[in-house]
């Protein structure tokens, strides 16, 4: 979904693009990246895969061997050194890659179960990519689990369909339309990518699987095409300048401390450089003590050997960072290397700025929001605010007792706001007593736009309390058969009854279809239970005060509860909306009855 073509200067340098991939929880976004690791080593002609903190780099000749032919399209050779595609997918490390509100990504990947389609985290992925306007495109992953499925291992998926019976390509179409429907109500065209004569307006699909490697060749000629034809502008590399990256995690290392985990993405960051970042007390500076990588092929989420040690590193590269007083910094901050003073002013400044920009704090009234790095701060905020919710306060970490204190004013200004809005945090342990006394409502979840929608659910709840609350001074209609259940026949009488219409309470008076006051509804049992009200339908246990069954009171007869008439009249202007259809065809025929037997223009 490239924007449009922008060519780089004649003699400028080209780094790698960067590349992120999203996607639901078990689309097969870690099986994905394991498999093109996998088929990279095997590729004979190429130099390897290079490992770095949260990325894996992708040289141009394992490129060239992994696309084959199907590079042989491209006009002109590659140019571009390789890919580095981020090697902790998912929407933690997209929301972190960040600068200054846009994204460094210059490409992503949205995975997508071919089985199960579009799911709440492909949505949320959707909608994260096109605030940032980062180009995609999808990887229909699992081809292999489609019924009837014949797989050639590693090879282009084109070649792979062609040996597909036309039921098998049926599937796999259909589930295709079903994409092309979701995207477009995004305002996005979609196609597979074989059928797409123009990549800058629309979206391309390619199946892939993790298992057999099949598409795998397209994804990367996509990457390196699409990347090479449409993005050099924003891969000129200014590799003698001070580096610019974005820290992707904070880590405590054994043997190291608290150590950064940063995508280098522009110039060259090397050992005792000055640098900047972003703690929650605002912009700090540090000294880089010491830059380390996996050894080759190592497994970086969980190394069996040590840390290399550079001197150096060049964009665009993932490197951890060791220095001192990195305790407080940010997941998510920018970090740029200091050459001058006059860079040292300018990056403070505008890193005290960005901070104000994002966290919040004020005196209105609004929700609180927590979220657990800078970039899911900054996303959770985007998608409120455009919602319309009001936020009070939004800061990074966990939920403390200020935070609750503040929810407690909010919820004083207005009950729909005594919330706190939580993205993969949890209340701190010294703040737990005083969250419990407080009985703020906590929403918390790790996909943002539910966290929206159970918002709105939440509230919507406080307004039906709200408008029941209205009803709690009016006597509600009803309207009820006597059944052949008789526990006892006068002072007061006890029998079972069926709620006909409406809802029946207790302290209400009934009538008979001719106006004539039976008596009052004194309690009600259900299954042995007291309860205050029944609604339409059940069958519970009445005692009445007044009436002899057999008398005033007859079996298979029915009565209604006798509304006051201001009563009738209030509920049928203003609080319609607030009881249900069936009270009001209790009240209907209440009225009927009235005006039949007392006045023409009663309730009128």
């Amino acid at each position: 979904m490239p924007k449009k073509k922008e060519p780089a200067t004649e003699h400028s340098i080209i780094r790698s693009p960067i590349t992120v991939i999203l996607g639901h929880v078990d689309s097969g976004k870690t099986s994905l990246l394991d498999k093109v690791r996998g088929t990279a080593v095997q590729a004979r002609e190429a130099g390897g895969i290079t490992q770095h903190i949260g990325a894996s780099f992708f040289p141009r000749g394992t490129i060239e061997a992994l696309a084959g032919d199907l590079l042989k399209g491209l006009k002109g050779k590659l140019e571009i050194p390789g890919i580095l595609i981020i090697d902790t997918p998912g929407h933690a490390a997209f929301v972190n890659l960040r600068s200054r509100g846009a994204s460094i990504a210059n490409f992503a990947i949205l995975v997508i179960d071919i089985i199960r389609g579009v799911q709440p985290q492909t949505i949320e992925s959707l909608r994260l990519l096109i605030r940032r306007k980062v180009p995609f495109f999808v990887a229909l992953n699992k081809i292999d689990r489609v019924p009837g499925w014949k797989p050639t291992p590693n090879a282009p998926i084109t070649l792979s369909l062609k040996k597909q019976t036309s039921h098998v390509l049926q599937y796999v179409d259909n589930k295709i339309y079903e994409i092309m429907e979701v995207f477009s109500k995004f305002k996005l065209e979609c196609d597979r990518f074989d059928r797409i004569k123009d990549y800058r307006t629309r979206v391309a699909i390619i199946p892939t699987s993790a298992v057999t490697g099949e598409g795998i060749p397209e994804m990367f000629l996509l990457l390196a095409g699409l990347s090479q034809q449409y993005l050099k502008s924003q891969l000129i590399l200014h590799a003698t300048e001070a580096a610019k990256g974005t820290v992707l995690e904070v880590k405590k290392e054994s043997g190291l401390g608290t150590t950064l985990d940063v995508i280098i993405y522009d110039g060259v960051i090397k050992t005792d450089d000055e640098f900047v970042v972003l703690t929650m007390e605002g912009p700090t500076t540090s000294r880089v003590k010491g830059l380390y990588i996996p050894e080759t092929l190592d497994e970086i989420r969980d190394p069996r050997r040590p840390f290399k040690r550079v001197e150096h590193v060049i964009a665009a590269a993932g490197v951890k960072v060791v220095g001192p007083e990195l305790d407080h910094v940010i997941a998510g901050s920018p970090l740029y290397v200091l050459k001058t003073e006059e860079d040292k002013e300018k990056y403070m400044k505008e890193m005290q700025e960005e901070i104000k920009s994002i966290i919040i704090e004020t005196d209105q009234a609004g929700v609180i929001v927590k979220a657990d790095t800078l970039g899911s701060l900054e996303a959770l905020i985007n998608f409120l605010r455009d919602n319309g919710v009001p936020i009070r306060k939004a800061s990074i970490g966990p939920i403390n007792k200020m935070d609750i204190l503040e929810a407690e004013i909010a919820r004083d200004m207005n009950p729909e706001h005594g919330v706190i809005l939580a993205f993969r945090v949890e209340v701190h342990p010294e703040a737990k007593d005083n969250f419990e006394k407080s009985k703020i409502k906590l929403i918390k979840d790790e996909i943002i736009y539910q966290i929206h929608d159970d918002y709105r659910a939440w509230i919507q709840e406080i307004r039906d309390q709200q408008e029941r609350e209205k009803l709690k001074d009016y006597v509600r209609p009803a309207k009820i058969r006597v059944l052949p259940y008789v526990f006892r026949q006068s002072n007061p009488a006890i029998v079972g009854v069926r709620v006909e219409a409406g809802t029946l309470t207790t302290r209400v008076n009934i009538i008979n279809e001719s106006n004539r006051r039976v008596g009052q509804v004194l309690q009600m049992q259900d299954r042995g239970e007291n309860i205050h009200e029944a609604r339409v339908g059940q069958e519970v246990a009445v005692s009445i005060k007044g009436p002899t069954v057999g008398r005033q009171l007859k079996v298979d007869h029915y009565y209604y509860v006798d509304v006051p008439e201001s009563h009738a009249k209030k509920i049928l202007k203003e609080l319609r909306d607030l009881v249900n259809p069936t009270e009001l065809e209790a009240l209907e025929e209440l009225i009927a009855i009235k005006r039949r037997n007392e006045k023409p223009t009663w309730a009128l």
